[in-house]
């Protein structure tokens, strides 16, 4: 199994989350209150800690990722105890007009383990502004 490349993984999940192809996600994440996103690599599903079950483009995407990578350096993800991202959501750190734009801050970790070994990875305190679809 290609352990030194799940280390790689985990650091470079949490930047991609915050600067890759978040689609129409920062909208639908303006519309949730803070909390913590937890995103299955193995599967693409999302979670809000507060508002449960979510779709988010960025999800799928960063399993579609992960299990391509993972299938290139021949790693069997059945192998894979946990495979996630765990993002904290905090929008009120500088107060807006959250009808127009939105000041995200992103806390993300990321998390693989495998019967032997826990890869772990964070990337703190990133800061992305989006302005708001007028509706």
């Amino acid at each position: 199994m290609g352990l030194k490349r799940i280390n790689h993984y985990v650091e470079v999940l949490p930047k991609m989350f915050v600067g890759w192809r978040m689609g129409e996600d920062l909208e639908t994440l303006s519309e949730l209150p803070n909390g913590v996103l937890c995103i299955n690599l193995l599967d693409g599903t999302v979670s809000h800690s507060i508002v449960g079950e979510l779709e988010l483009y960025i999800s799928n995407e960063l399993s579609a990722w992960f299990r391509s990578e993972a299938i290139k350096e021949n790693i069997d993800l059945s192998k894979l105890l946990k495979a996630c991202l765990t993002v904290e959501v905090d929008t009120d750190r500088v107060k807006t007009i959250k009808k127009r734009v939105v000041l995200f801050n992103f806390d993300c970790t990321a998390h693989v383990a495998t019967v032997n070994k826990v890869y772990e990875s964070r990337f703190s305190e990133v800061t992305r502004w989006h302005t708001r679809l007028r509706t």
